[in-house]
């Protein structure tokens, strides 16, 4: 145990020597250079504190909700259809082409499709995170729902159980692990998804923050919607983290 603690320790203190060290070594190298290309922590920390004043908790609350609205809709109908297609193996070999095919399709090739269908405002960025979420949670759960044991099954219909009742005994909880494994990938991508349709045509939100600061070669600008966006990244990581470690609770009271 106390070799543990020292281990996390020793890791907790290089990660704070790094995360300070970036920005010193980035400050001063403005300061040598005087180049407007690179900016300074400081400069971005000064646009951060007026955008604060300016209306930047509604862009992150746009994000935040075209995240959460897309993770609802693409996490339920991706277990559901991957549940379902799981436990049919002639219908999945049936449309397993067309659905390769529609996840080979580049996620920044519909922006513009969904732009011009739903207009400007948050539904295509809805719909662009709706998607990314579907499919991995998808692909996760039709794996999970193709390897339960066969034996499992056919000794719960004996004792007369039914289709449904398999699903919520067997198929559900034995895919659970992999439902995870999806949203736990799915949630960085949601972020991704939501930030690409916002550069390409949206009237709020962190990526048109950062789309107009490209489009007005404002360097600070620019850096300082990154930041923002590494920290949202940072977020949606610990939250996908904590969501794992809740869901999966029961495996470690079974350790």
């Amino acid at each position: 145990m106390a070799d543990r603690q020292r281990t996390t320790g020793g890791i907790l203190a290089w990660q704070v020597v790094i995360a300070l060290s970036i920005p010193a070594v980035w400050e001063a190298t403005w300061r040598i250079t005087s180049s407007t290309w690179i900016s300074a922590p400081s400069l971005v920390a000064v646009r951060l504190a007026t955008w604060a004043s300016d209306g930047l908790a509604e862009h992150i609350a746009t994000t935040a909700e075209e995240i959460a609205t897309g993770l609802v809709i693409g996490c339920a109908s991706g277990v559901l259809c991957g549940l379902v297609l799981g436990r049919m193996p002639i219908l999945a070999g049936i449309l397993r082409p067309i659905i390769v095919a529609l996840y080979s399709v580049p996620l920044i090739s519909l922006a513009p499709l969904f732009i011009m269908l739903f207009g400007l405002g948050q539904m295509p960025q809805i719909v662009l995170v709706s998607i990314v979420v579907f499919f991995l949670i998808f692909f996760n759960t039709f794996a999970g729902a193709e390897a339960v044991d066969e034996d499992l099954i056919r000794s719960l219909r004996l004792m007369g159980a039914t289709r449904g009742e398999v699903f919520r005994k067997i198929v559900g909880p034995a895919s659970i692990v992999w439902i995870t494994g999806g949203l736990k990938v799915a949630l960085p991508y949601a972020l991704v998804a939501a930030t690409t349709g916002e550069m390409l045509g949206s009237r709020g939100g962190i990526g048109f923050l950062l789309n107009g600061a490209a489009q007005q070669f404002d360097m600070t600008s620019l850096y300082a919607a990154l930041v923002i966006l590494m920290l949202l990244g940072i977020l949606t990581s610990a939250s996908a983290a904590r969501l794992e470690s809740w869901l999966l609770r029961w495996r470690h009271a079974a350790g």
